[in-house]
């Protein structure tokens, strides 16, 4: 840089601009409005959020916050903010100096480090406004982008950028870790930032997502959380569902292996108009588990439905699947459990995909399924999900009112997508998979796999193809 990055210098210029700041964004309305709408998707109305560098406060509102705090270092920013939106909170400050003492559900920083002289200073200071299970939402320009931009400036394509330090996103990933913030998940936006029917759709939904390409990207983006210090313990405790269809053989062992986690433990066994005698295995049972409910009910409605039941009648934190055909081993749910319970993560999904698999436990044709959908969703969801239809899977019940349904009969990618949408942190854990006891697999390759194709075109239509909103900010 031909010029010194200080606090002064930074205040002075967005001062400057700050007149023309919403014509500016209006100018390149398609960049500032995919922002939002990204962020939009991952922070739900009604919760607490604070925006450092916030600007003219346009994507603070947005946000449709129940407590909205917006700070900038430019006083003048902070002056439209408070005409145009007077219902939240404005104050001309640094992150370093905020003079509040709360805490935020959600913290959006837009551009904001690259306007920072200190970034660890910044993140330091930022700590004291996180609580355990805050979410922060990060965006910087990509360094390669720094000539292009100087050009756009040069010809009044873009904002004035003033001074500035571009870092690249994994430079930026050692800082936060040195600041006890760890990366739930990272990526890029905006291939090209500007809306050219069928261009910008290749590039900016597909090209983000592929290796090489998308380190072109003019956007990186980061969301991270607080990390939780070695050996907590939340003190949660934990619901298991048992979705059942046909499987009196299979019951009495699933319940009777499945673990003490936590605080207390629950089971819930979900009878699908089973036309055998689960139900009746499963009554016979409560007397010796006071810890059992059962949910019964007709007309066979599919696993996914029974899942849901399952979920509504559950009163613990932690919300946790097992198939009752004991293909996995219900000793092996704690592992779920402990990340969730330690605050390590949001979502823990079950792979089946690391150790050797007992003989015939998954047909050769079903196995090349599960491998393509896996890499089919690890593009559309940007994590690395290598087994996506295990039925081990646990989060948090505070997070149930955000999953979607209807996009999968068995609920597995109803509850990835849903993890990814809405920025959580998925953890894999790895599960031993055995051949069925008795009965046989309810899953028919084909059938099934066009249903779950069918699953995957519309989460890559909400998680990928997000075109963002017309109106002018």
């Amino acid at each position: 840089m031909s010029f010194t990055m200080t606090k002064e210098s930074v205040e002075e210029h967005f001062d400057g601009i700050a007149p023309n700041y919403d014509y500016w964004k209006k100018k390149n309305a398609y960049y500032y409005s995919t922002i939002k709408t990204f962020i939009a998707r991952i922070i739900p109305p009604g919760g607490s959020v604070l925006e450092v560098g916030c600007g003219t406060g346009e994507i603070l509102a947005a946000m449709r916050p129940r407590r909205g705090v917006g700070i900038d270092i430019s006083k003048n920013m902070v002056e439209l903010a408070g005409k145009k939106f007077p219902q939240y909170t404005f104050i001309h400050s640094p992150v370093e100096s905020l003079p509040i003492d709360e805490k935020f559900d959600y913290v959006i920083m837009v551009d904001v480090v690259d306007h920072v002289r200190d970034v660890m200073d910044v993140f330091q200071n930022l700590y004291r406004f996180c609580h355990a299970e805050t979410q922060v939402i990060l965006t910087t320009i990509n360094p390669w982008w720094d000539p292009i931009l100087a050009v756009m400036e040069r010809f009044g394509a873009k904002m004035p950028e003033g001074p500035h330090n571009f870092i690249e996103k994994r430079n930026l990933t050692k800082m936060l870790e040195l600041m006890d913030f760890a990366v739930s998940y990272s990526g890029y936006l905006l291939l090209f930032p500007k809306r050219i029917p069928v261009l910008s759709f290749l590039a900016n939904a597909l090209g983000t997502r592929m290796w090489g390409i998308q380190k072109l990207s003019a956007v990186q983006y980061m969301l991270i959380h607080p990390t939780v210090k070695n050996n907590i313990d939340l003190g949660l405790g934990c619901s298991v569902i048992i979705p059942c269809y046909n499987e009196e053989d299979n019951i009495e062992e699933a319940v009777r292996r499945v673990p003490k986690m936590g605080k207390a433990t629950e089971i819930i066994v979900v009878n699908d108009c089973s036309t055998d005698n689960t139900a009746q295995k499963v009554k016979d049972m409560q007397k010796d588990y006071p810890n059992l409910k059962l949910i019964d009910y007709s007309p066979n409605r599919g696993q996914g439905y029974a899942v849901r039941r399952g979920f509504e009648a559950a009163t613990q934190e932690v919300l946790m699947i097992l198939d009752a055909d004991i293909s996995t081993f219900p000793e092996e749910l704690p592992r779920f459990f402990d990340p969730l319970n330690k605050g390590l993560c949001q979502f823990v999904n079950g792979t089946r995909m690391v150790y050797p698999m007992e003989n015939q436990a998954m047909r050769t044709l079903n196995l090349l399924g599960n491998k393509i959908f896996g890499l089919t969703m690890s593009f559309i969801t940007q994590q690395n999900l290598t087994d996506t239809l295990c039925g081990t899977k646990a989060f948090y019940k505070k997070d149930l009112g955000r999953i979607r349904w209807g996009l999968d009969k068995w609920g597995d990618f109803d509850l990835l997508f849903g993890a990814a949408r809405t920025g959580k942190k998925i953890m894999e854990v790895p599960v031993h998979y055995m051949s069925r006891k008795s009965g046989e697999s309810k899953m028919k390759a084909f059938r099934h796999g066009l249903h779950l194709l069918r699953a995957c075109y519309l989460g890559f239509k909400e998680l990928v193809f997000f075109p963002p909103s017309d109106q002018n900010e």
